[in-house]
């Protein structure tokens, strides 16, 4: 079964596009997508709650307080897994060629749905975590000013030389497949909210803690279209960048004493 987890917040102007599309393109593909509105003050709940009608593929959680993109992810994770365990009994129509995994994705139509059967190949081929990557050949960035391009590129630059993952070179963008039972041996390791974070540095936290429970991880090119998004951005650049250097001491220490427990 495929899950593709929107974490939403004030998105009234892009969700309906992008669930269409998804619908579109997932259609002969078993899924699940699951909408987490992190306490929107615009329509976005109205919004989830009409395409719950319109699609019996669409599922909503909420948020009754803002809380930020590393919660909304937890709690669609959490959704998830208990889902899963819950109905795997049932899903006897869904056939062994789809393998249990969770897309995620940005709200705000900027990433296409077009790349979610390039990242199930890559999930169906043997990989356990893949990533839509705007840094490998084929992917691009459009709409963007040069301070968040600098900011996504400098972030994979100083986290490939702190803390290299193995085939990866995007590590903050969030379109990203887990293969649910990756997600699953990372909540057993971090508990249910394994995303400490409040801003947008929680995507390379989860990242970071995720991918030692893996052995593939993939990329997949991604054009992404900034220019398509609705109203202003709301990541706080400098409040990111300050993230990225408290996770790499964070993960750095835990290392460390991992090591030293170890060497005793």
């Amino acid at each position: 079964m495929l899950y593709i987890l929107l974490p939403a917040y004030n998105e009234a102007g892009s969700l309906p596009v992008l669930l269409d599309n998804i619908e579109q393109t997932c259609a002969h593909i078993p899924h699940l997508i699951i909408v987490v509105n992190d306490g929107s003050t615009d329509t976005t709940p109205e919004i989830i709650t009409r395409y719950t009608q319109i699609y019996s593929t669409v599922h909503q959680v909420n948020h009754v307080q803002n809380q930020g993109l590393g919660a909304a992810l937890n709690s669609g994770f959490q959704y998830v897994l208990n889902y899963n365990a819950t109905h795997k009994p049932s899903m006897t129509s869904v056939p062994d060629e789809f393998p249990d995994m969770v897309v995620t994705m940005d709200a705000d139509n900027t990433q296409p749905a077009d790349r979610i059967p390039l990242l199930l190949e890559a999930i169906r081929s043997g990989a356990d975590l893949a990533i839509a990557s705007r840094f490998v050949e084929g992917g691009e960035q459009y709409g963007l000013s040069w301070l968040r391009k600098l900011l996504s590129w400098g972030a994979g630059k100083v986290m490939n030389f702190f803390l290299p993952i193995r085939g990866v070179h995007d590590y903050s963008c969030g379109y990203r497949a887990y293969r649910l039972s990756l997600l699953a041996a990372g909540t057993r390791q971090y508990g249910p909210n394994i995303i400490q974070s409040r801003n947008f540095s929680g995507m390379v936290e989860l990242l970071l803690k995720i991918a030692p429970f893996a052995d593939r991880v993939t990329e997949v090119p991604l054009k992404l279209h900034y220019e398509l998004k609705q109203g202003a951005s709301k990541m706080k650049i400098w409040a990111t960048i300050w993230g990225y250097v408290q996770l790499i001491y964070q993960i750095k220490r835990q290392r460390w004493s991992l090591v030293e427990w170890v060497e005793e």
